[in-house]
């Protein structure tokens, strides 16, 4: 049942595991956002873990025994030592920050019962080697955040939530979120990611952009091509198309910090993520523009070398230009 549940934890007796659950909150006057990434390794060194980044570039990784992790599916909650995660609210406790804020209203990928979430059908397949859920796309955030010891206000505040879980991260992708764009009531998040199937890959995609109450899907699996990828030195741009519908996307990258990444269920891997990055969108009906704005406090990465793996890959959905 856990397939239609993609925030509960699927790792329970497995070997070779990773999963973490990725809260992002940004403050009620936009100047400070923070993500706190609970999880678990499960490998040759099996532990669990919190991982804290800001848009001040701090980053930390704090480690704890893997006795300290607790879940519950019925509802989700996960608990490592003092710190509490649900999708109500979070609690952390540690040297550098302190929080406890409550979540209402979440706008998740929708599930279904032949397409669990944003995996679509690729959710009942076992055997990949990352699997990755959207619980939230938006919603409003209340309570108390010290940092350093100083106060932010968070009674007017909204957050983002997404979850990955399974063997190892990509050998290469593109992921990026931000929900605050002009209209408060947006959201844009992107997932590019070279994917093993069998004895070769193929390279995925996965983008949602939430507007006043709709959830606009553009995915492998449902129709929708990118076209005219394009890398440059700190910035991205795409078009992504499914019927009449079209985004336009242009993605700056900020200054970032480090975050660590699984392998065979270990941590041992490194990944920069911004915080600092900005995402421009143009979405069209039938050519004519429905909404254009910009979101702020992005978070963006670009790990390994997607643009070769789509060459070689030959794919079919992705044009570069």
């Amino acid at each position: 049942m856990n397939i239609w549940h993609p925030e509960n934890f699927h790792g329970n007796k497995k070997n070779k595991f990773f999963e973490g659950w990725y809260f992002k909150q940004t403050s009620s006057q936009k100047d400070y956002v923070f993500a706190v990434i609970p999880g678990v390794s499960i490998g040759e060194d099996s532990h669990a873990f919190i991982q804290i980044i800001d848009n001040r570039n701090f980053s930390k990784y704090y480690r704890f025994k893997f006795e300290d992790f607790r879940f519950s599916n019925n509802p989700f909650s996960v608990s490592i030592d003092k710190n509490y995660f649900s999708l109500e609210s979070l609690s952390l406790e540690t040297e550098y920050i302190k929080a406890n804020l409550y979540f209402r209203e979440l706008k998740p990928w929708p599930v279904k019962l032949l397409s669990p979430g944003a995996m679509g059908f690729f959710g009942f397949f076992n055997f990949l080697e990352c699997y990755h859920g959207i619980l939230s796309f938006n919603h409003m955030v209340t309570g108390n955040v010290v940092v350093e010891g100083k106060n932010i206000d968070f009674e007017n505040g909204n957050g983002y939530i997404e979850k990955d879980w399974g063997k190892s991260f990509p050998k290469s992708w593109i992921w990026a979120s931000s929900n605050n764009f002009d209209n408060s009531d947006a959201s844009f998040t992107l997932s590019i990611a070279n994917v093993p199937f069998g004895r070769s890959y193929f390279v995925g995609f996965i983008i949602g952009f939430y507007l006043n109450g709709m959830i606009y899907q553009f995915t492998t699996y449902n129709g929708a091509r990118i076209f005219n990828l394009r890398i440059e030195d700190n910035a991205i741009y795409l078009r992504v198309e499914r019927g009449k519908l079209s985004i336009d996307i242009k993605m700056f990258k900020g200054g970032g910090s480090f975050l660590l990444a699984p392998r065979n269920g270990d941590m041992v891997g490194r990944i920069e993520e911004s915080l600092n990055s900005n995402i421009e969108v143009t979405f069209k009906s039938n050519g004519s523009v429905l909404y254009a704005g910009k979101g702020i406090n992005a978070g963006l990465e670009v790990v390994g070398d997607i643009i070769e793996d789509i060459r070689n890959s030959k794919s079919k959905r992705i044009s570069l230009v």
